[in-house]
């Protein structure tokens, strides 16, 4: 798996620069890092942490040339869509599949983003930098090589949901002061945006499987609960919607099993929610 410590090499999200990157890629899918400085209009270390930024998104992958050390890379189903209908990245769907990106386990790990919102958030209703940083640092292990992401990565995944020109507007976050952050009831995902987090993370964790409890959607790591700091009559609200949109359904018995009755692309409910706003 590819770096995921430190991988943004210092340079905060920004959606405006995240956009501009996106567009250069998807005209020159081939660009080096120092043609996509000079698209972008930036310095060559600018450029090269967002394309790390862009894969930890979800946006692009990124393929290496059989017997070249060379990459291209390639837009996403996830990235095509926003290229077409949200190229600014302004769409809340959009800021919430991007958090998605950041806070799972995917093609691009972002171990602080993933701790963070799985493993920290959960369990304390405020966030205190030096208390997340010490938590980061036990869960990563003291053989971690890059010692200084130990310290930058954990206000660097805070603050990308509190800074307005990366993901505040999903409100998960506020912070307070220098060193303390606030955990607020996030503005909600969706439906389509969230039932297509909901049947990817089925899809990848569970795919043998068409029945879930319901309890497993709200409390497991990477589950809609989790990701988007719902409680269980939220979560309860976005099952019964997505069960009358056709893509589940949901027996209120004892151990409450939700059944995934959709089959085909979880992107597919994405495609939808786009051509539909």
């Amino acid at each position: 798996m590819a770096k995921t410590l430190g991988f943004y090499q210092n340079f905060d999200l920004v959606l405006q620069r995240l956009s501009s990157a996106l567009r250069c890629i998807q005209e020159d899918p081939e660009v080096g890092h120092s043609a996509l400085a000079q698209c972008m209009s930036v310095n060559q270390p600018v450029a090269e942490g967002f394309s790390s930024w862009l894969r930890h998104t979800g946006l692009i992958i990124s393929e290496p040339h059989p017997g070249s050390q060379k990459r291209s890379y390639k837009l996403t189903p996830f990235g095509k869509l926003v290229y077409q209908y949200d190229p600014a990245l302004t769409d809340r769907g959009t800021q919430w599949i991007l958090h998605y990106y950041l806070a799972t386990k995917r093609d691009e790990a972002s171990d602080a983003w993933y701790i963070l919102i799985n493993k920290y958030i959960p369990f304390n209703s405020k966030v205190n930098i030096e208390h997340f940083r010490s938590f980061f640092a036990d869960l990563m292990g003291s053989n971690t090589k890059n010692q200084s992401a130990l310290i930058k990565d954990p206000r660097t995944a805070l603050t990308t949901y509190t800074r307005p020109e990366a993901l505040a507007q999903l409100r998960i976050l506020e912070k307070l002061d220098n060193t303390t952050f606030c955990v607020r009831q996030p503005v909600s995902p969706p439906t389509l945006v969230v039932g297509f987090m909901l049947l990817d993370w089925w899809q990848y964790h569970y795919d043998e499987t068409n029945t879930l409890s319901f309890s497993q959607l709200g409390r497991e790591e990477e589950s809609i609960g989790r990701l988007c700091l719902a409680d269980a009559g939220q979560v309860r609200q976005w099952i019964t919607a997505l069960t009358g949109l056709g893509y589940l359904s949901f027996s209120e018995t004892q151990h409450e099993p939700v059944h995934r009755l959709y089959q085909d692309r979880p992107v597919s409910l994405l495609e939808r929610y786009y051509t539909q706003r």
